[in-house]
Formats: structure tokens, C-alpha cells, sequence
């Protein structure tokens, strides 16, 4: 048995690999929602108070308001994720499916109760639709960890 089949030394890696998604995501659109905040108060306080002497105008205002909101929602999500951590539930798979996100890449989903995770190849390998299972993921930007099928617990009469 090499490390490779080591299941503890996966799930390891698979942690690291997720942590390090949501550390990215965090990254990319952070700075992003950062500037457009910036640029949202400046403009708002250059229409409002300078009557737009520097440029702002009300459609401006409008428009770095809605783009703020969706950079700050991106990115807010995803530093509560990585600050925090990873959530663990169990529950029934009702459906399973894989699309092309862009060009080269192949992002696997799965939905349990009413959350869609979504993660890898290799973490849903062996998950199907129907099977009870119990999952780690980061419950902000439903990033997957680890998928583990188990055996359904029994009703109680």
C-alpha cells in the first residue's frame, strides 16, 4: 500500500486542496471588491457634495453600487469560509452532475437536501444518486472537502 491509497493521507490532501480554492477565491476577488468600494464612496461623495465636479454621475453611482454588491458578496463569502470552519452533514443524494465550467475545465456537483456542492472527481467518485452520505464542505461558497458514503440510519417506530 503506498501513500496514495491511504485514505486519511486523500482526505488530508483533499483539505488542503479545498482550503486553498476558497484561499484563491478569496484572493482574486477581494481587491476587486475593495477598489469598487472605494471608487463607490468617492464617486457618491463627488456627486453629492461637488456636484460631479470630478466626474461622478448618478448612473455611475448606480452602476459601482451594483458591482460592488456582487465583488463584496464573492468575496466576503469566501473570507467567512476561510476564517471559519468547514461544516460536516449527512443526508441523502438527490442528484448528481458534472458540466463544463470553461474550456478545460470539469466541475462536479452534488446536492444533498436543498445545498449544491460542488467538488471534484475524485471526491465523487464512487457517490451516486440515492446514496446517504456524510459530507464536509465550507457551507458559504459550497466548496466540497470529503464525501463519504455511510449506511442510512434506521427509522424509529
Amino acid at each position: 500500500m503506498t501513500w496514495q491509497d491511504d485514505p486519511e493521507v486523500q482526505r488530508q490532501i483533499r483539505i488542503n486542496a479545498a482550503r486553498g480554492k476558497v484561499l484563491r477565491s478569496t484572493v482574486l476577488w477581494m481587491p476587486l471588491f475593495l477598489v469598487t468600494a472605494g471608487a463607490l464612496l468617492w464617486f457618491t461623495y463627488d456627486r453629492a457634495f461637488n456636484d460631479g465636479d470630478n466626474g461622478g454621475t448618478w448612473f455611475l453611482v448606480v452602476i459601482l453600487a451594483i458591482v460592488t454588491l456582487l465583488f463584496g458578496f464573492q468575496a466576503i463569502q469566501s473570507l467567512v469560509d476561510y476564517l471559519g470552519e468547514p461544516t460536516i452533514e449527512r443526508g441523502v443524494v438527490t442528484r448528481r452532475w458534472a458540466r463544463n465550467d470553461s474550456l478545460v475545465l470539469r466541475t462536479h456537483y452534488v446536492r444533498i437536501g436543498k445545498r449544491i456542492l460542488r467538488g471534484d472527481a475524485y471526491v465523487l467518485d464512487n457517490i451516486k444518486e440515492g446514496d446517504y452520505v456524510e459530507v464536509t464542505f465550507y457551507p458559504n461558497s459550497a466548496v466540497l472537502i470529503w464525501a463519504e458514503r455511510k449506511e442510512e440510519p434506521q427509522a424509529t417506530v
